[in-house]
């Protein structure tokens, strides 16, 4: 693996969590009196690059503004990940090394450096103009309830963490202080879906409304159909779950609405959240387990096993039912190497995130089952909700979340990456056929 593009990935994963823990335990990046903690800043800096969400302090209590800038930018970073990182260099120094070359050839499978840097040159310019317009509008979300300064500085904040899908938030309770709010709502979870879309779409839309070409890609259409499909899917089943709890409350309908639909969509990928999660019920939690494992498209900010993923799961899973040699969506083939691939990804998703829950329950008997395995499917997928048991975790449980979020956020691209490079072995030795039951 030396000098492989998965070890460069896992490396500069590592180097900036390093440096952002290093950052965040200077004196001053942290408000007098809060107490000193090297596993503090390490969980929060990992959260951060792998834009999870997760703290175990108030970020806008314990953390100077200082201290609120340094995870801004560790989240800018990992959001934006390794390819728009070495984009970005590329474009400053006139060159890329040529082991960055292969990386962002094998990540984007594109034929040609020359495409592959006219696509990143896009996706950069259209990510800082979409978090641009995200920071201004969110400005006068926030003038509602802060001055001028504070306004501007909680909107580039809670802009750039949105498009990245972190859901960190400087407000101790999230954005439950907004549920009221539709502006600073709609436009979070707007930034969340443009950032859970993936950059192949950003670019493919651009292109599409400018003109340049004459329709979507098919890849486009899929990530957009299925991201309409979860959402709704997201609203119908949270509704139904916080019924009980809207009736009692006598809500207003378009409270409701509001927040249903923010829920809906940030808990997939992004883990704002616009209302207390004490109050989630058994199902919800149950439903937001499932939606997180799930998250957004390929390329994109956000983390779980992707969309396109399951997606070809469900092609197997009807070609299979339905007898059928090929794989077919949409009136379209798929390679029969895709679907495995695909397969194979959702499979060790699957025993990665159970391992995870495992460890977690053997390590904090002492709580909530329902909310340790929320916690770590969370934590894996780099979503970042939690039913409140994130400062309750021992140092143990800690320390394992920190390697839950750093696996879950390198977890499906390296796997992709070590299965793109791995070169078929010929195999003349044929075995005996075995016979075992199922089912």
């Amino acid at each position: 693996m030396n000098g492989s593009p998965v070890k460069t990935i896992i490396l500069f994963f590592i180097a900036l969590i390093l440096l952002g823990t290093a950052l965040l335990c200077l004196p001053f990046a942290r408000q007098d009196g809060a107490a000193f903690s090297v596993l503090t800043c390490l969980f929060t800096a990992t959260s951060a690059v792998c834009v999870t969400g997760l703290t175990v302090v108030d970020i806008g209590t314990y953390f100077t503004q200082f201290g609120q800038i340094i995870i801004l930018l560790l989240l800018q970073i990992g959001g934006l990940g390794y390819m728009l990182v070495s984009t970005g260099l590329g474009l400053l120094i006139g060159k890329m090394a040529l082991k960055d070359r292969k990386i962002m050839q094998e990540l984007f499978d594109i034929s040609s450096f020359s495409e592959l840097f006219k696509l990143l040159k896009k996706a950069v310019f259209i990510v800082l103009n979409i978090e641009l317009l995200g920071a201004i509008i969110l400005t006068f979300g926030f003038l509602k309830d802060f001055p001028l300064g504070k306004a501007i500085y909680c909107g580039i904040f809670h802009s750039v963490s949105a498009f990245c899908n972190a859901g960190f938030s400087p407000f101790g309770n999230s954005l439950e202080g907004f549920s009221s709010n539709p502006t600073v709502l709609y436009t979070v979870v707007a930034l969340v879906v443009l950032g859970g879309l993936g950059f192949f779409v950003l670019v493919d839309v651009m292109d599409k409304i400018r003109g340049k070409n004459i329709k979507l890609t098919f890849h486009s259409k899929v990530i957009l159909w299925m991201t309409a499909l979860l959402i709704g899917l997201g609203f119908v089943a949270f509704c139904a779950g916080q019924a009980c709890t809207f009736i009692n409350h006598d809500s207003a309908w378009g409270w409701v609405v509001n927040n249903s639909i923010f829920q809906a969509i940030s808990s997939r990928t992004a883990g704002f959240n616009s209302l207390p999660m004490s109050t989630m019920t058994t199902f919800t939690a149950f439903f937001l387990i499932i939606l997180m494992f799930i998250g957004g498209g390929p390329g994109s900010t956000a983390g779980g096993i992707k969309i396109t993923t399951l997606t070809l799961v469900f092609v197997f899973i009807r070609s299979v039912i339905k007898g059928q040699d090929d794989y077919v969506l949409a009136k379209k083939s798929m390679d029969y190497d895709l679907v495995r691939k695909a397969l194979l990804v959702f499979i060790l998703m699957i025993v990665l995130v159970v391992l995870f829950i495992t460890l977690m329950l053997f390590v904090e008997p002492q709580l909530d089952t329902l909310k340790v395995i929320f916690e770590a499917v969370s934590g894996f997928c780099t979503v970042g909700l939690s039913l409140g048991i994130t400062s309750q975790l021992s140092v143990t449980g800690r320390i394992l979340l920190i390697l839950a979020m750093f696996v879950g956020r390198i977890g499906a691209i390296t796997i992709l990456i070590y299965l793109m490079n791995r070169k078929p072995v010929a195999n003349n030795i044929k075995y005996p056929e075995g016979r075992i039951l199922i089912g």
